[in-house]
């Protein structure tokens, strides 16, 4: 089987190396919690979601879980995307550690130690990952987890 230009396109687009700063950018803003990596496979199944980016890049202070999950169209097809995902999130994580950007605590938190390389990635990602994270802050994960309707990662 050959592959065409698409599938060479689509390689790039969701490579680790671009999709990093995705995550750096969501723990950049949010502050560390206790199990905070479970959000991580949450992000990118979030951010590259079109109807659900659209949102999130124009959340507000003001915005909230509740507000986020109110348009079910947002949430069409997350399990799957989650799932779809998850390979590609173990692999951007371990780039962001193997680069010393973000540390992986004895608590499984993680911590942003270094500045987000903003150049790998498109502007409207990274504000849609700031917008995930002001949504999610001060919500308990399992919290999250169940208001996606999601049962296990």
């Amino acid at each position: 089987m050959t592959a065409t230009v698409l599938d060479h396109i689509v390689t790039l687009q969701r490579s680790p190396y671009a999709l990093a700063p995705i995550i750096h950018e969501f723990y950049n803003r949010s502050g560390p919690r206790e199990r905070d990596i479970l959000l991580s496979y949450l992000i990118l199944p979030l951010v590259l979601f079109p109807p659900m980016r659209d949102f999130l890049a124009s959340a507000r202070s003001t915005s909230n879980l509740r507000t986020m999950t109110q348009a079910k169209e947002r949430l069409i097809g997350l399990p799957a995307r989650v799932s779809d995902f998850k390979a590609i999130t173990h692999a951007s994580l371990l780039v962001l550690t193997s680069e010393k950007r973000v540390e992986i605590s004895e608590d499984m938190s993680i911590k942003s130690i270094d500045e987000v390389q903003i150049s790998n990635t498109k502007a409207k990602l990274l504000n849609a990952a700031r917008g995930l994270a002001t949504v999610c802050q001060g919500e308990d994960i399992v919290t999250i987890y169940r208001m996606l309707g999601l049962k296990y990662l």
